[in-house]
This record gives C-alpha cells, sequence and structure tokens, in this order.
C-alpha cells in the first residue's frame, strides 16, 4: 500500500498552487494528481504553467457538475478506479512539515484492514471530507450510494462561480458529501477515523465558496470576516506570478466582501 495524493483545484489557481507546492515539498515522490473544476478554459491554462513539474492533471469535463462529491465520484469510479490508496487533500490546506511517516503509518493500518474510507474524528458538523480523507476506489464494492450530498442540487456557481453566484439563503443538505456512502461502508465494517492532532502541522484557510455567494446576511458578518481577513492574508503571500493567474473575478469578489465588512479592510491591497 502506497497512497497516492489528489487535489481538487476549484476556482481559485492561488489556492491550489501553494498546496501542490507544499505537498511537493513535504512528501518523498509519491504521486500528485490534480483535477481542476470551475474554472474557464483560459484560468485553467494559466494554472498548468505554474504546476510543479512532477504533479500530473487529470482531466474532467467542464461540463460536468463541478461540486465535490461528483468529482471525487468520478475520480474514484473512473479516472483513478483501480488504485488501491487516495488521499483527497482540500486545495487550501498547506502542509508545514514532512507528510512521509504518517503516510506510512496509515498506509499500514490500512493495508492491515478491509477500510475503503478513513476520514477525521468528527467534530459535530456535518462535513466528514475536510481537511483530508482517504478512499479505496480499488475495495469500494458494489451498490455504494452516491457520494453527492442529499438532496443534490447542481449549481451553475460550483461549475463557473467567475459567471455565476449562488443565493445567500445557504441550506445545509440533510446528508453532506460522502455521507450516505459512509453510513453503508460503516454497515460493512469499511470505514475508519483518524485524529486531526496526529496529522502533520498545517494550515487551512477555508472559506472560498463565500465569494461565490451573494453577499449574505448581518448574522453571518462575524464568519464572512474571518474568511475575507484569511484569504487577504494569503493573497498578500503569494508569488506575483501566482497573483497574475489568479481569477479577476475571484479577486474583486474579495474586495467587494472586505469593502462589506469594513471600509479599513480596503486598505489590506493584495499586491
Amino acid at each position: 500500500m502506497r497512497s497516492e495524493l489528489v487535489v481538487i483545484s476549484w476556482w481559485s489557481n492561488c489556492l491550489a498552487l501553494a498546496c501542490l507546492h507544499n505537498l511537493v515539498t513535504y512528501s518523498d515522490r509519491r504521486p500528485i494528481y490534480v483535477v481542476q473544476v470551475g474554472k474557464s478554459t483560459a484560468q485553467q491554462e494559466r494554472f498548468r504553467q505554474l504546476l510543479p513539474p512532477t504533479v500530473q492533471e487529470l482531466p474532467y469535463s467542464s461540463h460536468l457538475p463541478a461540486e465535490h462529491g461528483p468529482v471525487i465520484e468520478d475520480i474514484a469510479r473512473q479516472l483513478l478506479s483501480d488504485r488501491p490508496g487516495l488521499w483527497f487533500i482540500d486545495h487550501d490546506l498547506l502542509v508545514r512539515e514532512p507528510l512521509d511517516t504518517w503516510l506510512e503509518e496509515m498506509d499500514r493500518a490500512f493495508a492491515r484492514s478491509s477500510c475503503c474510507l478513513c476520514y477525521p474524528e468528527p467534530d459535530g458538523g456535518l462535513a466528514i471530507t475536510g481537511p483530508a480523507f482517504w478512499l479505496s476506489p480499488a475495495r469500494l464494492p458494489p451498490h455504494l450510494p452516491s457520494f453527492v450530498p442529499v438532496p443534490y442540487q447542481p449549481l451553475p456557481s460550483s461549475r463557473r462561480p467567475d459567471l455565476f453566484r449562488a443565493p445567500a439563503d445557504l441550506r445545509l443538505p440533510f446528508k453532506d458529501t460522502l455521507v450516505a456512502a459512509a453510513e453503508f461502508l460503516a454497515e460493512q465494517g469499511q470505514t475508519c477515523t483518524y485524529s486531526l492532532s496526529s496529522f502533520p502541522r498545517f494550515d487551512h484557510i477555508g472559506g472560498l465558496y463565500l465569494f461565490a455567494t451573494e453577499l449574505l446576511p448581518e448574522r453571518f458578518r462575524d464568519w464572512v470576516r474571518q474568511c475575507v481577513e484569511r484569504l487577504t492574508a494569503f493573497y498578500a503571500s503569494c508569488p506575483p506570478a501566482w497573483l497574475e493567474a489568479e481569477d479577476p473575478v475571484l479577486m474583486e469578489r474579495l474586495s467587494e466582501f472586505r469593502q462589506s465588512i469594513s471600509p479599513v479592510l480596503m486598505d489590506l491591497q493584495v499586491s
């Protein structure tokens, strides 16, 4: 067992570039794959020009749904269906120290088990996929439920967030991405969890989807401020070449949200 790493780069070029360059630095020649969704053809090409040379891009049609669940399912069922193990790493996860020892320990545990899905220990929220989860495409049983949320409604804002916005009335699904599949696998004794406290040191930016929505109601103000401040600080640390390759619509939305929170934040311009 030598699990490979997968990053789904949605909308932001800079976030995934930072994630992938760190993964290359802190993992020892493990295969690393990236799938691009939520971008124009031009944005995808700008991203390719800045990828680490050892990262392999997998194809995904721009006409297919771009929500997390269907993309994961296509990778596991079609693109990398024969792989014994894949770590899906959030595109805004920035690893800060070597991963190899931890990955090797996890691989040894997976090899001794019948586990198909490993995710972080529950924290009381709906999501089970972030900031990283493990899946074994080769072990997946037949008749496994779909990976999409329940209920599932594809949104144009997921496929092209630069052209469309999601409504501000956020509605949580009854079951989040992969939860229905996890419940099915748990009945077969084929799930396990890991503690995030054991994961090598990392930063998790979070909140990018905020900028694919309309401006949120006042009750979300504190959360919006945190997301805006984190993304502003992140972009301020990016190399100029990465910033030039970022989606200008995303940068405009970030500026718009900064202005909505406080004019003072407009002083934190990304250069």
